[in-house]
């Protein structure tokens, strides 16, 4: 099972997010030791799999901004994207994130609802994959929370009215020692069955990528067998924007539109004061913010100007 997903699925990037080194580089040594679940993932099949580490020089303050309490705000936690590597091309097929067991609880909460916004991309990214009515049916996008030596497995999907659901699927609980090595038989049934679940949006990749080569070499000019143009399926049309939380004191950023709202709301959208060539979405950071000419920052997702820098 474990060789299904490794032979399957690419762990291609780690972001490190705290650090007590800014300039030097985390490696899998670092690692191994802090969770028990790590020690398993970088030493699959015997080997150390090669993990590729970013550090964000900004994220302190970031960090400081958004939480109120400013203690045990550096705290070891990694965040994980499950990749499926096909034909050179990386497709998302789950996200997870992991973190030592004393981490800062209110940390723990923000980053679950990281989490659900993380497994929604990857669900939109599968639904804007697939061609056929029953694989858009099964699209599922897979979160998993590791704390210390428990793990929360969530799913995210999308109904045919366009709501996005998160459910909590089912946990795992690590064992603390080799004494309860015997009761981790129910959770090594859960790693397997998380395993299974990227596998089956890999498999929707899959599907959807033959499926459309198939279709282009069907195009012939001597042998015309160009089969017949497909209905795109009903949730294609649904799916909605991911916004982002903004920082303390800044909460008004957060007003975004909402389908199907009567005009006359009680807090209208916010309007963009730039013009649409003055800014470009490359230069926005991992946040969304644009730093413009004059000195203000502008939000991509909410269109909000700021005077101030948003991270001082």
């Amino acid at each position: 099972m474990v060789n299904k997903l490794y032979d399957a699925l690419l762990v291609d990037k780690v972001l490190v997010t705290t650090s007590s080194r800014t300039n030097d580089t985390i490696t899998s040594r670092d690692t191994n030791g802090k969770n028990a679940q790590l020690t398993l993932l970088n030493q699959v099949h015997g080997n150390t799999q090669d993990l590729l580490e970013y550090i964000c020089t900004s994220k302190d303050n970031c960090l400081v901004l958004q939480y109120d309490d400013k203690k045990n705000i550096k705290a070891f936690k990694v965040d994980i994207r499950f990749i499926f590597d096909l034909d050179g091309k990386e497709y998302d097929v789950g996200a997870g994130e992991v973190a030592r067991e004393t981490a800062d609880k209110a940390k723990i909460l923000h980053d679950k609802s990281k989490l659900l916004w993380e497994g929604k991309d990857v669900l939109d990214g599968i639904l804007k994959a697939v061609i056929v009515e029953s694989n858009a049916q099964k699209a599922v996008g897979h979160a998993i929370q590791i704390k210390g030596l428990c793990a929360q497995v969530i799913f995210i999907y999308s109904t045919n009215t366009g709501l996005y659901v998160a459910i909590p699927v089912f946990k795992i609980y690590f064992p603390v020692c080799l004494l309860h090595l015997s009761d981790f038989i129910d959770g090594l049934k859960n790693v397997f069955r998380f395993v299974d679940f990227l596998c089956d949006n890999a498999k929707l990749y899959e599907s959807a990528t033959i499926s459309r080569k198939r279709r282009i070499s069907s195009i012939d000019f001597d042998y015309n067998t160009q089969q017949r143009k497909l209905l795109a399926h009903s949730l294609i049309g649904l799916i909605k924007p991911t916004y982002y939380s903004p920082i303390n004191n800044d909460r008004f950023c957060s007003v975004f539109d909402l389908s199907n709202t009567e005009g006359s709301r009680d807090t209208p959208s916010p309007k963009s004061n730039v013009e649409e060539n003055d800014v470009s979405d490359s230069d926005a950071d991992e946040n969304g913010w644009i730093m413009l000419d004059d000195g203000k920052w502008f939000h991509r997702e909410t269109n909000i100007t700021l005077n101030n820098n948003p991270y001082e």
